[in-house]
């Protein structure tokens, strides 16, 4: 059985660094913009009061 060329998507980060890193960044991306919006869901809600 050959695991490299296996084409799962559970398949162990590692196996690719580029990938590991882009995930990394993006999921970096994605909090910040989480972060933004409840942030700015606060103040709108604090400017409502």
């Amino acid at each position: 059985m050959d695991s490299v060329s296996d084409n799962r998507t559970d398949a162990p980060v590692w196996r690719d660094p580029l990938s590991a890193g882009w995930r990394a960044h993006r999921n970096l991306l994605l909090l910040r913009l989480r972060w933004h919006e409840r942030r700015s869901a606060a103040v709108d809600h604090a400017g409502r009061s």
